[in-house]
């Protein structure tokens, strides 16, 4: 019996001795607990200071009045006075670029705020100005909108009423002039284009003789050779004819496969057949092109060299 108080009473003994190594244990660990989480809280707390700050100085440094639009720089023009589009940004004028920037981007065009794009002000613009084919606008920190314009170039002349209409590529027509202005491109001939408005499009199925006629100028400037021709006659478009001054004509044809006739007539006339040559130069049979001097009529005709890129 003795023997079993005395085990027993170690045995008491040593679980007391375990009890508070277990409890400092568990102690240690509540405390290593907290650290990680305060630890943990003090990084987010710098984090969150950190972006706080980032965000607050940039705010500050972009209501600064050094980001403020103090200038308007627009590309050299020809078509409409620098004047005249520079009051277009009078209201941008002074104020804050990046809030500008903000307020005219849409959600759908968010990729014009990256790009520090007016994508509104361009569409805008393009509107009230239709002799202008493209433009940008932009904002170039910290206090300056670029407008970079592209306008609108004639590829023929057409004549109406005693006046000379300059036509671009698009149908659009730019101007009216007399005859001292015409530039060095083709006048069209068999056209008729009333009730016309600067600004406007001549083109799209209304008339095709015009339709042709700026298919035919616009791959010519495409080959550099809006001066080679004078005039274009497309009052029949199934048989148009060209003439370079003084003495060459050229059967066209229709306005089928223009790329390869021009390439030949360009050719051809770089090879020397120029407007003194007093001939006609025959395309229309859709082979290679016959030249026929007018001097030798009875004379076999000519067939010139042509350039092998026409092929």
């Amino acid at each position: 019996m003795g023997t079993q108080y005395r085990a027993a009473e170690k045995s008491g003994d040593r679980a007391s001795a375990r009890r508070p190594s277990r409890n400092r244990e568990a102690g240690q660990s509540q405390n290593a607990h907290q650290r990680r989480g305060k630890k943990k809280f003090s990084v987010r707390k710098r984090i969150l200071l950190i972006v706080f700050a980032a965000v607050a100085i940039t705010v500050i440094l972009l209501l600064s009045p050094i980001f403020s639009i103090s200038e308007i720089r627009i590309s050299a023009v020809s078509l409409y006075s620098s004047e005249e589009l520079l009051s277009s940004f009078d209201g941008l004028k002074g104020k804050n670029g990046f809030l500008s920037l903000l307020q005219s981007t849409s959600f759908s065009d968010l990729d014009d705020l990256f790009r520090l794009r007016f994508g509104s002000k361009e569409e805008s613009l393009l509107f009230d100005y239709p002799l202008i084919k493209n433009i940008v606008v932009r904002y170039d920190l910290p206090d300056t909108i670029v407008v970079e314009i592209e306008e609108r170039t004639p590829v023929m002349v057409t004549e109406s009423d005693g006046m000379y209409l300059h036509i671009d590529s698009e149908g659009y027509l730019l101007g009216t002039y007399t005859q001292a202005d015409q530039l060095d491109m083709p006048v069209i001939r068999g056209i008729r284009i009333s009730d016309y408005k600067i600004g406007t499009s001549v083109a799209g199925g209304k008339d095709r003789a015009t339709d042709d006629a700026i298919k035919i100028c616009s791959t010519m400037k495409q080959l550099s050779m809006l001066s080679y021709i004078d005039i274009i006659d497309v009052s029949d478009y199934n048989e148009i004819w060209m003439y370079c001054a003084p003495s060459l004509s050229i059967k066209f044809g229709s306005a089928d496969d223009i790329g390869r006739k021009l390439s030949y007539i360009k050719g051809i006339i770089d090879s020397g057949y120029d407007g003194n040559s007093n001939g006609t130069l025959d395309l229309s049979a859709g082979g290679n092109p016959v030249f026929k001097n007018n001097e030798s009529a009875q004379e076999a005709p000519e067939t010139p060299q042509a350039p092998e890129t026409a092929q």
